[in-house]
């Protein structure tokens, strides 16, 4: 395994492309990590056509993110490889900008339970949905299906952080307090195209989905002019609620925020 990473890492630097150097990077980031190292790290020479053909494997870009540690360079060339391969689900090819957090604010996130996401901006709307189904068809929700009549509160898009938590933070809050407190955090509550790209996230991190422990939370989206509130099973499948009265509270149910960094 530790020659096919070498064969592939060099193929990747042979072809002078920016972003094949940073797949490169994370390929040599896993290589370490099992133990192996290039002797020769010279460019191999030949024709480029032949490096376009190595594909890294998204299993191995996960390793290199949770054995490295992490920097703006490697949030930004991890998340461009999830694009990637999410982009060749549906037929499609998605923009990932650099990581604008500084090593100072991602290492101060981590450490309160935050993790950076990414969403582009032609998944952040309503209509969309649609697209964000086919990417994940386990989610098995109408809200992801033609007919989807849930509209955001705004339409997020970008870099974004939010909670890491599989239990649901802010617990047992009614409507009001719950966007009182994510206020008072400086913070914005997560719209359900951002949770969908997070819990996606999540599962390929840590291999559980967002509230799969059976919490629920109300997101930025509304139905009817009710908040929806959303939860995902350990399966995939994507849950969603709209009948809960702005007073209703409970110890399953919480909400989800973000801080969204602009450039």
């Amino acid at each position: 395994m530790v020659k096919e990473l070498e064969k592939a890492e060099l193929a990747l630097l042979a072809t002078g492309n920016p972003q094949d150097q940073g797949f490169a990077n994370i390929i040599a980031a896993v290589r370490r990590a099992r133990g192996g190292d290039i002797e020769d790290t010279t460019p191999q020479t030949g024709p480029k056509s032949e490096a376009r053909d190595v594909v890294v494997p998204l299993v191995k870009v996960i390793e290199a993110y949770q054995n490295q540690p992490h920097t703006p360079e490697l949030i930004t060339q991890t998340h461009q490889a999830i694009w990637q391969d999410r982009g060749e689900r549906v037929g499609t090819t998605y923009e990932v900008t650099s990581c604008p957090y500084t090593q100072e604010k991602l290492t101060d996130l981590e450490a309160n339970g935050k993790r950076v996401g990414y969403l582009p901006a032609e998944l952040a709307t309503q209509q969309t949905c649609l697209v964000l189904g086919k990417m994940f068809p386990e989610m098995r929700n109408y809200i992801v299906q033609k007919d989807n009549r849930v509209t955001n509160n705004e339409d997020p898009f970008g870099w974004f952080d939010y909670e890491v938590a599989i239990k649901a933070p802010y617990l047992d809050t009614k409507e009001r307090r719950l966007l009182d407190r994510i206020k008072k955090d400086q913070r914005t509550i997560l719209s359900l195209n951002q949770y969908i790209a997070a819990s996606q996230d999540s599962e390929l991190f840590t291999r559980k989905y967002l509230d799969e422990v059976g919490t629920w939370v109300r997101l930025g989206s509304h139905y009817g002019g009710r908040i929806v509130c959303a939860q995902f099973g350990g399966d995939g499948c994507l849950q969603i609620r709209w009948d809960l009265e702005a007073g209703h509270h409970d110890p399953r149910l919480g909400g989800r925020s973000s801080g969204v960094k602009k450039a």
